[in-house]
C-alpha cells in the first residue's frame, strides 16, 4: 500500500498511564435540555451547553501537566502518561484526581445555583458527576498525518471499565477505578476497595476503588498507608481547614515538582 508525504503512518509503542474522566448523567441531561428547548437552536444555543463546556474543561485543565489529553470523546477526556514520570507517585497522582474532582464539583455547583438561565433541565445538573479510570499498560500511539490516536489492548481495557458495576455494588457515584496494573506500580495495591469486572472481550479486570470528594462518614480504606505522601499540605485534594477547592488545585499542581521513583510495584 502506497502512501503519500501527507499521510505518512508513525507508530511508537511502549507503557503508559492512560485515563479516562467521564462525567456521568451526560445523557439524561441532554435529554432534559432537549426538552427544554426543542432542537431548534434558532433562537440561541442552550445554557447546557456551555455548563458542559465548563466542566469539561476543567477536566482538562486538572489532568495537565501530569496528563497529556489525546482527546475528546463527548462526554469523557482521555489523557495518557508516560510510565517513568508516575511510577512510584500513587499519592501524588491521588492528589490531583481529587482536586480535579473538587474543581468539578464547584463549577457543577455554581451552575446548579446561577440565576441568569432557568429552565426544566436546570435541576439536571445536580445529577451530573464524575468516574474515572487509570489503567497501565502498553499502547501503540499511532499518527497519521495530524491525528494522533492511542491503539492496543490496553486502550480497549480502559474504555471498557467505564461501563462497570461498581455503581451497583458499592454505591461509589463519582470515584476512580485504579486498575491492579496501575495500583501495583503507583504503590496504592491497599488503597480502597477491591472491584473485579469481567468481560467477553477483555477478560476479567481487578482493581481498587476509591471514592473521590467527601461525604459524611465516607472513609476510604488504606489511605493512611500511602507511601510517597508528604505528610502536610493537601490529604485527599484537601488540606484541614482549606476550604477553596481552587487553591487545593493550584496546590496540588505545585507538587508535580516531587521528586519521581522508578521502583516496582509494591508487593
Amino acid at each position: 500500500m502506497h502512501m503519500s508525504d501527507s499521510t505518512q503512518l508513525t507508530s511508537r509503542a511502549g507503557d503508559r498511564y492512560l485515563l479516562l474522566a467521564d462525567i456521568s448523567g451526560y445523557t439524561a441531561f441532554m435529554a432534559s435540555v432537549e426538552s427544554a428547548h426543542g432542537v431548534d437552536f434558532s433562537a440561541g444555543i442552550p445554557a447546557g451547553f456551555a455548563i458542559l463546556g465548563k466542566l469539561l474543561d476543567g477536566v482538562i485543565d486538572g489532568v495537565q501537566p501530569d496528563f497529556e489529553v489525546i482527546k475528546l470523546e463527548g462526554d469523557a477526556v482521555f489523557a495518557v502518561a508516560p510510565v517513568a514520570s508516575l511510577d512510584g507517585r500513587g499519592g501524588d497522582v491521588l492528589d490531583r484526581l481529587q482536586a480535579l474532582y473538587e474543581t468539578f464539583r464547584t463549577r457543577r455547583e455554581v451552575a446548579r445555583a446561577a440565576r441568569d438561565h432557568v429552565c426544566t433541565a436546570c435541576p439536571a445538573v445536580s445529577n451530573l458527576d464524575l468516574k474515572m479510570v487509570l489503567h497501565r499498560g502498553q499502547a501503540i500511539r499511532q499518527t497519521v498525518g495530524s491525528q494522533t490516536e492511542l491503539l492496543g489492548p490496553a486502550v480497549n481495557v480502559v474504555h471498557r471499565l467505564l461501563k462497570n458495576s461498581i455503581q451497583a455494588h458499592l454505591g461509589y457515584r463519582p470515584y476512580v477505578f485504579l486498575t491492579d496494573a496501575a495500583a501495583g506500580w503507583l504503590h496504592l495495591a491497599e488503597l480502597g476497595v477491591e472491584h473485579r469486572e469481567d468481560y467477553p472481550d477483555v477478560g476479567p479486570v481487578s482493581g481498587r476503588v476509591v471514592p473521590l470528594g467527601e461525604s459524611p462518614g465516607q472513609s476510604i480504606p488504606g489511605a493512611a498507608d500511602v507511601p510517597d505522601r508528604p505528610s502536610e499540605g493537601l490529604s485527599m485534594g484537601r488540606s484541614d481547614g482549606l476550604a477553596d477547592p481552587i487553591l487545593s488545585a493550584e496546590i496540588a499542581v505545585a507538587r508535580t515538582s516531587a521528586p519521581r521513583s522508578n521502583r516496582g510495584p509494591a508487593n
